[in-house]
């Protein structure tokens, strides 16, 4: 199963964009990032073969970016946020990418 470009609605998505939780592909990630200094510093990664990306283990349906290690739990965006309010901000919480950021930092997405 391919995902779409959230821009266009109409291409094959190739990347995601945790900032904007938008699929993009390669054109419209173009002139969504590269219009403005602010939008061309989000984080962008590839996106992988779907069966092999983390969900997240609360709504199970969004990719995982974080890791909280004292729930043992990886979470999408919006599951982190609703999870970790109040006393539990203080909850050890990793990026799930990191190793592949690091990766298109090293020149796979130069842009």
């Amino acid at each position: 199963m391919r995902t779409i470009c959230d821009v266009c609605e109409s291409a094959v998505a190739v990347l995601f964009c945790a900032a904007d939780e938008a699929a993009l592909c390669r054109p419209c990630d173009e002139k969504v990032h590269m219009c403005n200094k602010l939008a061309s510093r989000h984080v962008r990664v590839g996106l992988a073969d779907p069966n092999k990306l983390v969900r997240c283990d609360i709504c199970e349906s969004s990719p995982a970016f974080f890791y909280c290690d004292i729930d043992g739990t990886s979470l999408c965006l919006s599951c982190d946020m609703a999870v970790h309010v109040g006393g539990k901000r203080t909850h050890g919480r990793y990026l799930l990418l990191r190793q592949r950021v690091e990766e298109i930092n090293q020149g796979i997405w130069t842009m």
